[in-house]
């Protein structure tokens, strides 16, 4: 039997869990209604648990909200798919039932296949329900996606959620699009319901060439298309005259890659230099890119994009990529660049390059391509010619895989010239990003410290994961020794730290689709 002095303490818990509800319900409604406004949606879903009244309130406040924002992880964490699902639609529907306008509908679900009839109808009934209420924005991505396979032929749409022919049919007021593990291989074109799109991005989603010429005819006012790791795109045409930004990464099959957009302030491609054919390498990715005479940033990598530098090639498909957007301000490049470039460069010492004279900020994503190593020539060739102006001042190098990099010795005589000759006389800033403090970085360091005649600071963050990552005494002799490493510059400030210490500048491009 329960004991007298078990039932008082039962009590008293009771009787305090009932104050606090009580101070929490005599806080005043239009309080009650602010501080759910502020509140992330799946935040003040949780409120309802806290008060009677509360559970009223963030309904009200669902309804009242412009924005339907369901992209935190956190929201469904721990719950079946099939719930996960049943929540977003009961959130559309009080929101639909209260007669608010929606201006974004927005949901991330964590959504492995194989997946059920009733969520896919659930799904498709998101997206046409948010369209038809005048939604402006509309984004969709049920990660994680399905598997890539090389020269993928579309087996793996079962997987996907397949959208109706009719579902952008109607004229609607969409400006921004986003839908990741979709199928769109069955939309109807024209499309009136796209027509006022200003950015559509595509991830993980089955689009073909024609369907993406057809979007672009489609949306005269796009500004922003994004497409990554779509399986089905082979020779992809970009032809428009407001595009802004454009990415292209991880769509695998890419064969060709067209782009007329003279508007275009960013440009973006991550993915192969050569493709399969049969069972062997050898065919270059034909790239045709206008002129871009806006451009303002540029992402060129091929990190993770396995293939064999030893394979005949066109020297100029290389140099013809770079030249396209060596005239940006902001510029990323990966170790692979560096090697095919000295690679053109030795084929053809004649050959024209594009002066990079507006590069302010370059970052380089310094790595390995199997047995590739990166070594100091390659960085040398490059500056060299590059033919770098007076404006570039900060120089970020992020080490990709520490273990496998090669900086120094085993080169031939040329090439130790042509690096010790170079000068980075315009450098004010370094930052070296995933250091581990091995011997070879070390080299890079010094490599650097020693041609930056004017540098104020080098910034070395260390790595924090992974194999090799330094310890805590590891850091100290690290924040004893690079300091003192050989200068040219007198007044420049050398420090090393973990990442959540650093507080200073990073480059503009902050994400990396290899890591993807």
């Amino acid at each position: 039997m329960e004991s007298q002095s078990h039932r008082r303490r039962r009590r008293r818990r009771s009787s305090a869990a009932t104050a606090e509800e009580d101070r929490l319900s005599s806080l005043p409604d239009d309080l009650l209604q602010s501080i759910l406004r502020g509140l992330p949606l799946k935040h003040a879903v949780r409120t309802s648990a806290l008060s009677r009244r509360w559970a009223h309130r963030w309904l009200r406040a669902l309804a009242a909200s412009l924005v339907l924002d369901l992209t935190d992880r956190d929201f469904a964490r721990g719950q079946p798919p099939a719930r996960a699902a049943a929540t977003v639609t009961r959130c559309l529907w009080l929101h639909a039932e209260h007669g608010a306008p929606l201006h974004a509908f927005r949901v991330a679900l964590v959504s492995p296949p194989p997946r059920s009839r009733r969520l896919v109808g659930d799904v498709v009934g998101w997206v046409s329900a948010a369209v038809a209420r005048g939604a402006r924005e509309v984004e969709v991505d049920l990660a994680p996606p399905p598997p890539q396979e090389e020269e993928d032929d579309g087996r793996g749409a079962a997987a996907l959620v397949k959208l109706p022919a009719d579902v952008f049919r109607a004229r609607s007021s969409l400006e921004r699009l986003a839908l990741g593990v979709f199928s769109l291989r069955t939309l109807a074109f024209p499309a009136a319901g796209l027509a006022g799109l200003r950015s559509l991005s595509l991830t993980n989603t089955n689009v073909t060439d024609d369907a993406v010429r057809l979007v672009l005819t489609t949306c005269p006012a796009l500004e922003s298309l994004v497409l990554i790791r779509c399986p089905l795109l082979a020779s992809v045409t970009v032809a428009s005259e407001t595009l802004r930004v454009l990415e292209v990464a991880g769509c695998r099959a890419v064969r060709a890659l067209r782009v007329a957009a003279p508007a275009l302030e960013s440009l973006a491609f991550h993915g192969r230099i050569f493709y399969f054919h049969g069972r062997s390498y050898g065919d270059p990715v034909v790239f045709e890119l206008g002129a871009m005479p806006a451009l303002r940033d540029a992402y060129l990598s091929h990190l993770g994009c396995d293939f064999d530098f030893g394979v005949a090639q066109d020297e100029q498909t290389y140099p013809y990529l770079y030249n396209a957007v060596a005239h940006a301000r902001t510029l990323t490049i990966c170790s692979a660049v560096l090697v095919l470039l000295q690679q053109a460069h030795s084929a053809d010492e004649t050959a024209a390059y594009a002066n990079a004279q507006n590069l302010e900020e370059l970052q380089l994503l310094m790595g390995t391509q199997g047995s590739l190593d990166v070594e100091l020539e390659h960085l040398s060739t490059f500056f060299t010619i590059a033919s770098l102006g007076p404006v570039l001042k900060r120089l970020f190098v992020r080490l990709i895989s520490p273990a496998d990099l090669y900086y120094g010795g085993g080169r031939s005589s040329v090439a130790a010239a042509a690096a010790d000759e170079t000068i980075f006389d315009q450098l004010a800033f370094i930052k070296v990003v995933n250091f581990s403090g091995t011997k070879r970085e070390l080299r890079l360091l010094r490599f650097l410290l020693k041609r930056a005649p004017v540098l104020e600071e080098m910034v070395v963050v260390v790595a924090v994961e992974g194999e090799g990552a330094p310890g805590d005494e590891q850091l100290k002799a690290l924040q004893k020794q690079v300091p003192r490493l050989r200068k040219a510059s007198r007044q420049a400030r050398v420090s090393v730290c973990r990442p959540d210490q650093d507080d200073s500048p990073n480059h503009a491009h902050t994400k990396f689709f290899h890591e993807e």
